[in-house]
């Protein structure tokens, strides 16, 4: 076994962990289709961006599936291939549209919004597309979910879409843990990915171990893990490239925020 918190061992503990806590699995199309009354009492919305590295995401999506977990998988435009999303949809997962149109149009809503529609089409024509999350880019200014609040932005309901899986779950009832930065814990590495509006989280976790325990003992009521496939290694030398790219990556954010973050007024005497 590899001795890694992103491991492909590491992420198989994580989903054994959560069978263990009494956790059912939902996607996120499965959680916005319905009434909150009607969830489960204890569950996990379990969500993949996939950014980089298609097999890796294919290796995951086998995997949860010999353990009978459906996970939903947002995939970007320089990601899509049509067999690979037909493998996602055979073994039971959802697909949805991981979308950065608005830093591609530099903030221009129109033109983002003929970019979106325009690739929900290519989407769906090899797959059913109910949900959709951005993809964030912590170089540019622009945050892709502002396509939908800034004034005159149009709804998800004329794209016939359940919702957006930053702005459409409450996550005052759903604790949301994400991987970005190679960390569970929230802080400076999460640049973009963070929630929006109003959130509370009682518990967190830094370690995939952590994560697990959290997990065993029930700790969480109702929670949603984003995990990166392109993260969570399956051999030495892998993991010894994610690893090193992950760190070159933070030192990079952690730059950024000092260069954004305003310097305090200077005291004259």
């Amino acid at each position: 076994m590899i001795a890694d918190g992103f491991t492909t061992e590491a992420y198989l503990d994580l989903l054994d962990a959560a069978d263990e806590g009494g956790y059912d699995f939902l996607t996120v199309a499965d959680y916005l289709a319905t009434a909150p009354e009607d969830r489960p009492e204890r569950f996990l919305v379990l969500r993949h961006d996939v950014d980089r590295k298609v097999g890796n995401a294919a290796r995951m999506a086998r995997l949860e599936a010999d353990r009978g977990v459906e996970a939903t998988y947002y995939v970007r435009t320089g990601t899509f291939d049509p067999e690979f999303v037909h493998t996602l949809e055979a073994l039971g997962h959802e697909v949805g549209y991981h979308y950065e149109d608005y830093v591609r149009a530099d903030g221009d809503l129109d033109d983002a919004h003929d970019r979106f529609a325009r690739h929900l089409r290519l989407f769906r024509r090899h797959c059913d597309v109910e949900t959709v999350c951005m993809h964030g880019n912590p170089l540019s200014p622009h945050d892709n979910r502002d396509m939908w609040t800034v004034p005159g932005a149009p709804e998800f309901a004329g794209y016939g879409l359940l919702g957006e899986a930053y702005l459409s779950m409450d996550f005052v009832d759903v604790t949301y843990f994400s991987d970005t930065g190679r960390t569970w814990r929230d802080g400076a590495l999460k640049i973009k990915d963070h929630t929006v509006g109003d959130s509370a989280k009682a518990v967190s976790a830094g370690e995939t171990a952590e994560l697990a325990a959290l997990l065993r003992a029930g700790a969480v009521e109702r929670g949603c893990l984003l995990v990166h496939p392109e993260r969570w290694a399956d051999s030495v030398p892998e993991l010894l490239v994610e690893r090193s790219k992950d760190g070159a990556i933070n030192a990079v954010k952690r730059g950024l925020r000092l260069v954004r973050t305003p310097s305090p007024p200077s005291s004259t005497s």
